[in-house]
């Protein structure tokens, strides 16, 4: 590929290792960016090479084994149980199903980073707006969950189950169908650019007509609607269900105290570094500070860092949302006795366990102890 024309200059954009399809709706390449580089150096393409060829594949191929596991023994225990599943186990099953479709990308994102993207501009396309799917389903949903716990617990209102499940999966396919209508820009602008040395990119492009209004578009309903609203719903609901919380002295209204904070801190201390990184990257991009390489080159590393932090929330998922709570755990040992791993008087032990240490569950309470 010939040198590209910006800004009445020419460049040689074949020297420039660009970002990767997971990074593209972080790190996205900017032309302005390419200003930094300096053709006597390869500073800027060695420093990042052991976090791209050693530290992604591992962190990625890690993630994808571990979450994998955890996401589908989560699955198999709410559809095994389907006909007892309560509010919040629904809107658990549709976040699992999230983190699982995120979870399948990561074997491309290894190979991505060793080898550049040799899969094509249509899964370009496709794999980069699952990342983005998951994000805004995964973030809508955790926001749900708090909702509907806030009603339960704080107004203790309670509805028909029939009507409340069909009001949860229109609720559900809604998330869904938002989800997809806010990754459009990805399925529509991401491409596939090659240099030449053979090494092609999966990247959503900031130039061209109306490319950079586009990008600083998506930025936004990212930042916005993807984490920083669903993170004020949760904090408000957990707030207050703490406060409901406290005013009860059953152990179980305690231990859902203690949970109730583990779940918006897990969510916050895993994604506030990259939304703070990647904000910082827009206003590099939007020249906000005095152009600094050395600066941008640190973002760079910074984003693909925590971002894999952040995809870490998937993995947590399953033992925060899943095996801390009473019922999974009752549902898991159902389960293990079904397939012969351990005898009906163990279940019968870990049951009573359960029922001594915290209770019978009923419905009225699912919301709480289910977590």
């Amino acid at each position: 590929m010939g040198p590209v024309s910006y800004s009445s200059e020419t460049y040689d954009l074949s020297q420039v290792e660009l970002s990767g399809y997971y990074e593209a709706e972080n790190s996205t390449p900017s032309l302005e960016g390419y200003f930094c580089f300096n053709p006597a150096s390869s500073v800027v393409g060695n420093q990042r090479d052991p976090f791209r060829k050693v530290f992604i594949p591992l962190a990625y191929l890690l993630m994808f084994l571990l979450g994998t596991v955890g996401n589908a023994l989560v699955l198999v225990i709410l559809e095994r149980f389907k006909r007892s599943r309560t509010t919040t186990e629904n809107f658990l099953f549709h976040l699992t199903l999230a983190n699982l479709a995120l979870l399948l990308t990561f074997p491309f994102s290894v190979v991505e980073s060793l080898a550049g993207w040799v899969f094509g501009t249509f899964l370009c396309k496709i794999l980069s707006a699952v990342h983005k799917i998951n994000f805004y389903c995964s973030s809508m949903l955790l926001g749900c969950i708090a909702v509907d716990r806030y009603l339960a617990i704080v107004y203790a209102i309670h509805t028909y189950r029939k009507r409340r499940a069909r009001s949860i999966h229109l609720t559900c396919t809604a998330i869904w169908l938002s989800s997809l209508l806010l990754t459009l820009p990805d399925l529509i602008f991401m491409e596939v650019w090659t240099d030449e040395s053979n090494r092609s990119i999966c990247y959503f492009p900031e130039a061209g007509i109306h490319g950079n209004n586009v990008w600083l578009a998506t930025r936004f309903l990212y930042h916005s609607v993807g984490f920083f609203m669903p993170l004020l719903v949760m904090c408000y609901c957990y707030t207050a269900i703490v406060r409901a919380l406290c005013q009860s002295q059953r152990l179980q209204r305690q231990k859902a105290v203690r949970v109730a904070i583990l779940v918006t801190g897990v969510f916050l201390l895993c994604w506030s570094p990259y939304h703070i990184v990647i904000f910082l990257n827009t206003l590099t991009k939007l020249e906000a500070f005095t152009k600094n390489c050395l600066l941008e080159d640190q973002l760079d590393t910074a984003i693909m860092v925590t971002e894999a932090i952040g995809f870490t929330h998937c993995c947590l998922n399953p033992i925060i949302y899943a095996f801390i709570g009473v019922k999974f755990r009752n549902d898991f040992f159902r389960i293990l006795h079904e397939l012969g791993c351990i005898n009906q008087e163990t279940l019968q032990e870990i049951l009573e366990v359960t029922r001594k240490g915290c209770g019978i569950e009923s419905d009225n309470t699912t919301s709480i102890s289910t977590f």
